[in-house]
């Protein structure tokens, strides 16, 4: 009886030790497969960030003339280097005369520089990207916002806008907003450039926005004396200009 034990017990344990075997070489080769994916994974996301770093590092580059854009690091973002003021209440460049104060062709001839400017670095970036394999999945979010001023005692005055259609805190988003947009079609019109023509869409996304009395980096940001005397909060009738990569699959 005892032998008959012994005889059975030694096939049992072989089995049991190669069933544990089998399935320590199961959990290692799913483990060493799980491993590799997620190593896979992280480097293509160190690659994604290192290309992103090396795009924006590129549009900095080309960005830097200061005569035409002012690099505000807190944000990460450019606005116009120098103000275009609008009157009170406007924001049709088609009519520069009367949407326009100062020296009206003194801003048509930077916002013409600068949309030209513009151009060349969006040429730049189509023809990189057709002429290098790696960044093929590549595009950029072109953003033009426009912003307002908050001077809400211009509405006792006559020169601005009465808002009968739409409150004032609308108002702003719809004003900021019409200025961007105006910008936009000022280069259109003008043979400038056309940032939506179908042969940049695989390069860049033109977004047009407006942040009203809103938004971060504001001059006066507490709102402090909100009338057309505060010349600090005047400065906020501003454009800013944003070129931010949008990056697919990188092999």
């Amino acid at each position: 009886m005892e032998k008959s034990n012994r005889d059975f017990f030694w096939p049992s344990y072989v089995d049991l030790m190669t069933v544990l075997f089998v399935v320590m070489l199961v959990m290692f080769v799913l483990s060493y497969i799980r491993f590799k994916n997620n190593e896979e994974k992280l480097i293509a996301t160190i690659r994604e960030k290192e290309k992103i770093e090396e795009l924006q590092s590129a549009v900095s580059t080309m960005m830097n003339d200061k005569t035409l854009f002012r690099y505000d690091p807190q944000f990460k973002r450019y606005t116009l280097a120098q103000d275009v003021k609008f009157k009170g209440n406007k924001w049709d460049l088609s009519r520069p005369q009367e949407s326009l104060e100062g020296n009206v062709q003194q801003s048509l001839r930077y916002i013409n520089n600068t949309g030209r400017k513009l151009k060349t670095i969006v040429d730049s970036l189509m023809l990189r990207r057709q002429n290098d394999p790696v960044l093929k999945n590549v595009s950029y979010v072109l953003v033009i916002t426009g912003s307002a001023s908050d001077l809400r005692d211009a509405r006792l005055q006559g020169g601005y806008d009465n808002y009968c259609y739409t409150d004032y805190e609308t108002w702003g988003y719809i004003l900021s907003y019409q200025r961007a947009l105006s910008l936009y079609d000022y280069w259109k019109t003008n043979r400038i450039v056309d940032f939506d023509s179908r042969k940049y869409h695989e390069t860049i996304e033109l977004v047009i926005a407006g942040t009203g009395y809103g938004g971060v980096g504001r001059y006066n940001p507490n709102k402090r004396n909100l009338s057309v005397s505060n010349a600090t909060e005047k400065l906020n009738q501003r454009f800013l200009i944003q070129i931010i990569p949008k990056v697919g699959e990188i092999k």
